[in-house]
């Protein structure tokens, strides 16, 4: 894998100075004669110099470590550090000696678009390498160390998304068993022994990765693990137990010799709510506009296959409790809601949510249109009048409210939303609790770039 990403920021960086020479000089091979030396400075020379330059600022800013790849941001932000660290050594190198007329231009080029295709390679790479391990390759063996709810939830996220490359395959129960409970993990992975047991459990097994639930332990037994785990060849990761935090809000910083772990606050300010209300309105509006025929022949279609009007409106509930009139395309035989009740034994959701595979209420054309979800396309005129956001929470029914706890209630602090997290999570039959953990997750790392992630997603 670090041959991949040396040959990626080899060619990268060769395609980068090749650009900044054509752009600069308008030739690749440009040459310039230094009357003082008597010589000809061939900046294909200097492109090899400056990339051997910048391959050893890139490895020391540690890229060279396959599990930084997956570093997000944070890989960027290195790569311009290493980059930029790379071009003050060229250009102090050059002064030291003495070649005067190097076009500054030139290593500016250099600079940007070495920034540019570095991170562009790195991300084909990364992308080839989760392709990869989502077909089971190149996985990591990985061990829990924890018998609660956050090492079951560790093992679960794994399992599912087997991008980061840990593969959980046993774990170790931990010193609160006794109170925690001693079957979250049993049937997801197997249980080799306790966490006091793990020099012997690794001496015996090979593992790649320790990963340690830090609730389940006291501070000193944590503290004692770490240190049982020196000499053995195996990386040790720490869950925070943040598990539905983002790590762009989270910080870990020393402060009086203890590592802290400082947590970004997120508020919907009346800037971040301006933010949301324009990007809604500007996309919603744009999206109205350009599929008005395709509306008009949806309305057609509608008619002709049963009675009734072609938008359905329902009372739903919103921001703060405030209820609403929501827009549909009619998908169901008019008069629908008055049959809910009679269908209330069939309910396959759990919670206060209605859902029914095969509803019987539902029309023809209804089946084609949810299937695609064309029906909530009249949504967005919610979303132009100011009552729904294109992404958020979904507006419950005032039914479904009125069994909502406080902790339920929480969803509904922001605009409901067309689509959101739980629905392009790509998860199914989550529970009631489970979706709204999601849009509480939602809610608490929004930004306009979530949002248009989520809406491509859709």
């Amino acid at each position: 894998m670090q041959l991949a990403l040396l040959s990626s920021d080899i060619l990268m960086l060769g395609l980068g100075t090749a650009f900044a020479s054509l752009m600069r000089f308008g030739q690749i091979r440009h040459v310039e004669a230094i009357k003082d030396f008597g010589l000809n400075l061939q900046f294909a020379d200097l492109s090899a110099v400056i990339i051997v330059i910048a391959i050893v600022c890139l490895w020391y800013e540690g890229l060279y470590d396959i599990d930084r790849v997956f570093w997000g941001t944070g890989e960027y932000s290195r790569v311009a550090r290493g980059l930029s660290l790379a071009v003050v050594v060229f250009i102090m190198a050059t002064y030291a000696l003495k070649l005067p007329g190097l076009s500054r231009g030139w290593v500016v080029y250099v600079w940007g678009f070495g920034i540019a295709l570095v991170v562009l390679g790195r991300s084909v790479v990364r992308m080839m390498l989760s392709a990869a391990r989502r077909r089971g390759h190149l996985l990591r063996a990985t061990l829990i160390v924890g018998y609660n709810e956050e090492a079951a939830e560790l093992i679960t996220r794994l399992k599912a998304d087997t991008s980061s490359g840990l593969q959980p395959v046993a774990c170790l129960a931990s010193s609160r068993e006794g109170t925690l409970g001693l079957q979250f993990c049993t049937g997801d992975v197997e249980c080799l022994g306790a966490a006091g047991d793990i020099r012997h459990v690794l001496q015996a097994r090979n593992f790649d990765t320790v990963v340690i639930a830090s609730t389940a332990f006291d501070p000193d037994i944590l503290s004692r693990i770490i240190t049982d785990l020196r000499g053995f060849d195996v990386d040790i990761e720490l869950s925070s137990g943040l598990l539905d935090v983002t790590t762009s809000r989270v910080l870990i910083r020393e402060i009086s010799g203890v590592p802290l772990i400082t947590v970004r606050g997120v508020t919907f300010s009346p800037a971040k709510r301006f933010a949301k209300r324009t990007f809604d309105l500007v996309v919603g509006l744009l999206i109205v506009i350009v599929g008005m025929p395709l509306w008009i022949l949806f309305a057609l279609m509608i008619k002709l296959d049963s009675r009734g009007p072609v938008f359905y409106r329902q009372t739903r509930v919103g921001r703060g409790g405030e209820q609403f009139g929501m827009f549909k395309f009619r998908s169901m035989t008019d008069g629908a809601d008055r049959a809910l009740g009679e269908l209330a034994a069939a309910n396959e959701a759990s919670g206060p949510l209605f859902k029914m595979h095969d509803d019987p209420r539902v029309t023809r054309v209804g089946k084609w249109m949810r299937k695609f979800s064309i029906d909530e396309f009249p949504q967005l005129i919610n979303v132009v009048l100011g009552q729904m956001s294109l992404v958020g929470p979904r507006p419950p029914l005032p039914q479904e409210t009125e069994r909502y706890s406080n902790f339920h209630w929480r969803r509904m602090e922001v605009l409901p939303g067309m689509t959101g997290l739980w629905q392009v999570s790509g998860r199914s039959r989550l529970t009631f609790d489970e979706m709204v953990r999601l849009d509480l997750f939602y809610i608490e790392n929004w930004s306009v770039g979530f949002d248009m992630g989520l809406m491509l997603r859709a």
